[in-house]
């Protein structure tokens, strides 16, 4: 059997008891984690318009953007570019607009330390963030 719960707005007394009958059955309890389009839109409303370049340009490409095409020269750095892609990330968990346990929708790819070669997102958020960013820049 699968519950799906949305509650919008709940007095503080009704959200303490809710999360205390949670916390008792926290074993059979499953998180939904999914990229949804609210959940997306607010993630990418959130993000500077540099972190948003990299989260737009990874879904035009079709999921992976290689760093050369963020640099605006050659020889442009691209440090601090991506920090706030987890910056929002944990930001959007403290404001419980997603799960504690999401995971990052945009990566970067690279040997490890140091430069980046790209940044990718997952193949099935591509229609999700698509619709995300048509939403923020309409």
């Amino acid at each position: 059997m699968r519950i799906t719960v949305t509650v919008d707005d709940p007095t503080p007394e009704f959200q303490s008891k809710l999360l205390a009958l949670l916390a008792e059955h926290a074993q059979d309890v499953e998180t939904d984690t999914t990229w949804t389009e609210e959940r997306a839109t607010h993630y990418y409303r959130m993000l500077p318009q540099r972190a948003r370049r990299i989260v737009k340009e990874a879904v035009q490409r079709g999921g992976m953007v290689p760093a050369d095409a963020l640099r605006d020269n050659p020889d442009d750095s691209l440090r601090g570019h991506s920090a706030p892609l987890s910056r929002i990330l944990q930001r959007g968990k403290m404001l419980k607009r997603w799960p504690e346990a999401m995971k990052q929708p945009v990566t970067g790819v690279g040997p490890g330390f140091g430069k980046v070669e790209g940044y990718e997102i997952a193949a099935d958020l591509i229609p999700v963030f698509k619709t995300a960013i048509r939403n923020v820049e309409k």
